[in-house]
């Protein structure tokens, strides 16, 4: 299941909520999400959690049908991701995202959107597809009259054209050579093809598109992971997910992410993030954290943290306060 496909399973689950008239939840989907995703998706995760908790997110799920073909709507979750992703996850997301809105993958074309049939169709369910065809942009009757005019007028041009050809065969002069009679001819009075392309040209050709595709850093890429990674401990420890909070850090770091500590704030979030030092494959990156109580009033305190991307898993393994950014008010 590639990027794409995970976005349009994400949608059939979402319509199938809405024709049993399961409400629209994020948190539902949050949970749901972990079954979704295998080992190819696990660096997707924390950006689907964010996603489905965002508010372009939360307001297209109210709609109904919920979340309509609008490339409006993708570019809003498309900026909610990038506020708070790196580029080369916003990049996968992209794919997820156009399959969850039900639009064409990179490589289609735009007039694929009129037609609901143009989503993947063995990944879509009947209930989706007819939810689609009701709120399909650009729908009215007088269009979908004038396509329809304009395929049967294509076919009408089609089939003059082959009877006028089958005429024209029929009144051939008799000293003229039949096309049969044409094919029949030695090889040798057949015309040379032109040389194909030398093996040096090709192989020319070839270091260019080989650039063009080159993998990313991998140093770059572990410190994204470690950014996404911090930052999805600070949303779950936020809406009270201490189950997939734990799953971020290791036991020596429990110490500082009690879930008692975080029950006090409405909200807790982590801002700016950057890194301080490196050794081996451990990370040290600083950021603010924000705690908002209950109250409305907020606190802003600089913090460490240590992250050991060894394993793919970007485990924080140590955190440390630093001062206060901006007191409590």
């Amino acid at each position: 299941m590639n990027d794409y496909e995970l976005g349009v399973r994400l949608r059939r689950q979402i319509f199938t909520d809405f024709e049993r008239g399961i409400r629209n939840d994020g948190r539902r989907y949050q949970a749901l999400l972990s079954d979704f995703c295998g080992e190819r998706h696990s660096l997707l995760l924390p950006a689907l959690k964010h996603l489905v908790q965002s508010p372009g997110f939360t307001s297209a799920l109210a709609l109904q049908p919920p979340l309509p073909s609008d490339r409006q709507l993708l570019l809003r979750l498309q900026q909610e991701l990038q506020q708070v992703f790196a580029a080369a996850i916003c990049h996968r997301m992209d794919g997820v995202l156009r399959g969850l809105l039900a639009l064409p993958n990179d490589g289609e074309t735009a007039s694929s959107l009129s037609a609901p049939e143009a989503v993947v169709p063995e990944l879509v369910s009947a209930p989706e597809a007819a939810a689609m065809a009701a709120v399909a942009p650009g729908g009215s009757s007088s269009e979908l009259v004038a396509v329809l005019g304009f395929i049967a007028g294509v076919l009408v041009v089609g089939v003059v054209g082959a009877l006028s050809w089958l005429v024209l065969l029929n009144r051939q002069p008799s000293g003229m050579p039949s096309t049969s009679t044409a094919r029949q001819q030695p090889v040798d009075a057949m015309p040379q093809a032109e040389p194909a392309s030398s093996d040096s040209e090709a192989a020319e050709a070839a270091p260019a598109e080989t650039n063009s595709t080159s993998s990313p850093d991998p140093q770059q890429l572990a410190l994204e992971q470690a950014i996404t990674s911090v930052r999805q401990l600070y949303d779950d420890l936020s809406v009270g997910n201490h189950a997939a909070a734990r799953a971020l850090f290791s036991p020596a770091a429990a110490d500082q992410f009690d879930p008692a500590f975080f029950q006090q704030f409405q909200r807790v979030a982590v801002d700016n993030l950057r890194e301080t030092g490196r050794e081996g494959s451990v990370l040290m990156l600083e950021g603010v954290v924000s705690f908002v109580y209950p109250d409305g009033s907020s606190q802003s305190e600089s913090r460490s943290f240590s992250v050991d991307t060894a394993d793919g898993r970007a485990l924080i393994t140590g955190s440390s306060f630093g001062e206060v950014v901006r007191p409590r008010r």
